[in-house]
């Protein structure tokens, strides 16, 4: 009987270890569905051009993969910078739809501001989740607000989205664009109209600050500390309001529309604006081109995630019952072993387990096997994905541009036709005089 006792102990502890092992293996904690759907906010009536501001969208900052070898599994850096295009172009097309702006336009980081800039980071991305930090600032370098926006979806969000037109996170786009929207409505047309003096001030102070700089006050904020207390201090500020706008950039003048310098700048700037059309135009064919392949990899991934979730699901579930049944065995034998003191049954403790433990290997193979196949065509998805991703990103095609009488050729990817253009007009600024534009911009 002692023996018996002995097994019973030595059984029922590895059983229990084998449970809590299982349970700890879960690769995707299970997350709540958080979409509610969000109609895009328009204006009660047509606004007036004079009231519109134009908007600028960086691409989104890629942010960084989870470190946890688990979460990161599937994703790629490839795959982040092409999110951060998409993205970028989503909250634009929801942006330009609501009727609240005039021009909307995606820039590359690092571009020159518009009268308003949007930033964007993505925090997290895996198919079933998209978690974005979203800040909005101005000409006036007031910063609107910074929020964190995020939202889960299912199967059913992919179900209803329709590639190019909408999207499994098209809830969210709609909130971020309905909150930059009400923040809008609160500033007066007085201020409205300074925000497009100091835009133009800004852009001309670049070339000449001569003749700009006079027209421009920019005044002096207070600092702010860079030690720990100050981060957290700036982590936890709450967003300003309209009314409480402390704007860095003050338009006190404009300067005489006559002067030879603000008519080569204001031709400059038509050519700079025609570069930004250009660029964006290629951030459309980069998005259109992605929405497919990357609503694709998107639902294989969110397959593979809930096969996962089912397969740990059932393995815990049936190493829960196998705990159950080796305890059962266990007690059988030594039921059997206390009747039968002849001992003509010694295996009966060792075989409860063994049924035990084949019962978690069948009930749990269809539920692996699943989450297995779903795995290969994630895999499939995301190098389909990450390849075309770096065919679109490493675009060669050249975007040809006239300014003050010189022929610019830019090429490469559309960051670096922007620093390849912003390096021709700091050699232009650097130069005293130059040549009278042609009437139209050549176009490539």
């Amino acid at each position: 009987m002692k023996s018996v006792l002995l097994n019973f102990v030595r059984y029922s502890a590895l059983i229990a270890v084998s449970l809590g092992l299982g349970a700890c293996a879960a690769n995707y904690p299970s997350r709540t569905v958080a979409y509610t759907a969000s109609a895009l906010e328009t204006p009660t009536q047509q606004p007036s051009d004079n009231e519109l501001l134009n908007v600028r969208i960086e691409a989104f900052d890629p942010g960084q993969l989870p470190t946890d070898a688990n979460a990161s599994k599937g994703l790629s850096m490839d795959i982040r910078r092409a999110e951060s295009y998409y993205v970028a172009n989503q909250l634009k097309a929801a942006m330009q739809r609501s009727g609240h702006w005039g021009q909307v336009r995606v820039i590359p980081r690092g571009a020159r501001d518009g009268e308003v800039t949007v930033r964007g980071k993505i925090l997290e991305s895996d198919g079933e989740i998209l978690k974005l930090s979203v800040e909005v600032q101005d000409a006036a370098g007031v910063r609107w607000f910074s929020r964190t926006y995020e939202s889960v979806v299912d199967a059913a969000a992919y179900a209803r989205a329709e590639p190019g037109r909408s999207d499994a996170f098209q809830d969210m786009y709609h909130r971020i664009a309905n909150d930059i929207a009400a923040y809008r409505k609160q500033i007066d047309q007085p201020t409205v109209d300074e925000l497009r003096r100091v835009s133009e001030l800004r852009f001309g102070n670049e070339f000449s600050p001569q003749t700009y700089g006079s027209h421009l006050r920019r005044n002096e904020q207070p600092a702010q500390r860079d030690d720990l207390l100050g981060r957290l201090t700036a982590a936890f500020a709450r967003d300003p309001k309209p009314s409480e706008r402390s704007p860095v950039y003050v338009a006190d003048s404009l300067p005489a529309r006559e002067d030879p310098i603000v008519q080569r700048v204001d031709r400059i700037r038509t050519r700079d604006d025609y570069l930004t059309d250009t660029l964006d135009q290629q951030y459309d064919e980069l998005a259109r081109t992605l929405a497919s392949p990357y609503a694709n990899w998107r639902t294989s991934r969110l397959r593979e995630i809930s096969a996962i979730r089912a397969a740990d699901k059932a393995k815990n579930e049936q190493q829960a019952q196998a705990v159950a049944a080796g305890i059962f065995g266990v007690l059988l034998g030594a039921a059997l072993a206390s009747g039968n003191q002849g001992g003509n049954c010694p295996g009966c403790t060792a075989a409860g387990v063994g049924v035990a433990a084949a019962s978690v290997v069948l009930a749990t193979q269809a539920a692996v096997q699943a989450s297995q196949q779903a795995g290969a065509e994630a895999d499939l998805r995301r190098a389909a994905l990450e390849e075309l991703g770096n065919s679109l990103t490493t675009d060669v095609r050249a975007t040809v541009v006239e300014v003050e009488g010189r022929t610019v050729e830019l090429r490469g990817t559309v960051e670096e036709k922007m620093r390849a253009w912003r390096e021709v007009l700091e050699a232009l600024r650097e130069s005293e005089t130059g040549p009278t534009l042609p009437p139209a911009p050549a176009t490539s």
